[in-house]
């Protein structure tokens, strides 16, 4: 459907009706397909724009979408075709192997261009144009679109048909000058074949031919993005997705945005932390194996932010060699933009003592697990008491419960 279309309950039942009446006629009008070649992951990367082009090589100036259109209907329309507003330009351009299947592998259509003739099309030329200039097009957008002909945009059957249909004349004077059963519907289109050049197969002085390939199948990419794992999260602890990481410095202060929204690519606090979702206070709680780090301590000590010498280290208090560290202290390190947490267990002081050093601290880790993800959201942790914008059974937990495997007993 057309972008800047909108249409109607009504419209939309009437167009569905009518396709499949024309799919089911036993003499349908002549199916028209179009076909559109995206340049603008090309373009962009080159910091210019097809109109650029166009002009550069002495053609008439292109849209500005970055978008070539062609069709290849030349035993129909030996011209032009006007759909949802758009042109597209007789070209001669074929493409076969877009059957689909439930099993097997993808399709993978081939997009075969002429190179015998260039008539009445500048867009094929700027097309060839491009071509040589980057060497190729691979990763082009390639959408084939179709309908039927008896749906095309009015302004196809000459200039008068259109002339007289934005006049004030009657609905039959503007009938008289189009085919019979022609019924304008800008919505009537089967679906759209969405698939990306991912190399040439064919160049020779004939013909030019590209492979094209479905975004799921793109070479490089691997599925599934995420693993399915039953009872493990996949999130970087304290990182994105797990975001358990203590909202630091003022709401709107650019210098104080804490590391992993700067690792989430967040420069600014717009609204305050409040929005982020980010705990006032993300403070260490167990080790990876779900033993609290308060009954970790030695002497039965509690987990404190006062220092040696009386001064308050606050939760957010970057290790430092110049301080004297008691048992119960809990600092951190930034690796990667993102802070890890470690209590004291043993007073230390100096570079000998840098986390994680096991001799001197115990490190705040994740287990994984849901048990973990508990401690920290919401039942132990008594973090959304402190402005978490997550609540108790909202856990941001990286795995798949409903993937495991349940018995049935009866």
């Amino acid at each position: 459907m057309p972008d800047d279309y909108s249409p109607t309950k009504a419209q939309a039942q009437s167009t569905i009706k009518s396709l499949n009446f024309e799919l089911s006629n036993l003499t349908p009008s002549a199916l028209i397909v179009f076909f559109e070649i995206d340049l603008n992951s090309l373009l962009e990367t080159k910091g210019i724009t097809l109109s650029e082009e166009a002009e550069m090589v002495g053609f008439k100036k292109n849209e500005a979408d970055g978008i070539l259109r062609f069709h290849n209907n030349v035993k129909v329309f030996n011209s032009y075709i006007n759909w949802q507003g758009k042109t597209y330009y007789p070209a001669p351009i074929t493409a076969d192997g877009f059957e689909s299947s439930t099993k097997g592998t993808l399709p993978t259509p081939t997009l075969s261009i002429s190179s015998q003739s260039e008539t009445g099309t500048d867009q094929l030329a700027l097309l060839k144009h491009e071509i040589k200039k980057f060497g190729d097009i691979i990763g082009a957008k390639v959408t084939r679109r179709r309908t039927f002909a008896k749906y095309l945009d009015v302004t196809n059957f000459g200039g008068r048909a259109a002339s007289t249909r934005s006049s004030s004349a009657s609905a039959n004077e503007v009938k008289a000058f189009l085919p019979d059963g022609y019924e304008p519907d800008p919505y009537a289109e089967l679906p759209k074949d969405v698939y990306f050049i991912e190399r040439k197969e064919t160049e020779n002085k004939n013909v030019l031919k590209y492979q094209l390939s479905s975004v799921l199948d793109l070479e490089g990419v691997k599925l599934p993005k995420r693993t399915v794992i039953s009872d493990k999260c996949v999130w970087q602890y304290r990182g994105i997705g797990c975001w358990y990481q203590h909202a630091t410095g003022e709401e709107n202060n650019e210098d104080n945005i804490p590391p992993v929204l700067q690792k989430a690519g967040l420069t600014k606090l717009t609204g305050g932390t409040s929005i982020t979702g980010l705990p006032k206070n993300a403070p260490p709680i167990a080790n990876g194996k779900n033993e609290k780090l308060q009954g970790l301590l030695p002497g039965g000590k509690s987990i404190t932010t006062g220092s040696l010498t009386g001064e308050p280290l606050a939760d957010n208090e970057e290790w430092n060699k110049d301080i004297q560290y008691v048992v119960g202290n809990y600092v951190y390190i930034i690796k990667d933009k993102i802070k890890y947490y470690f209590v004291c267990k043993e007073a230390c002081k100096g570079t000998e003592a840098i986390p994680p050093n096991t001799k001197f601290w115990i490190a705040d880790e994740c287990s994984k697990t849901l048990t973990g993800c508990r401690l920290r959201w919401g039942i132990e942790g008594k973090v959304n008491d402190t402005g978490c914008g997550i609540s108790k059974g909202q856990l941001p937990f990286g795995g798949f419960p409903a993937a495991r495997k349940v018995s049935r007993q009866r």
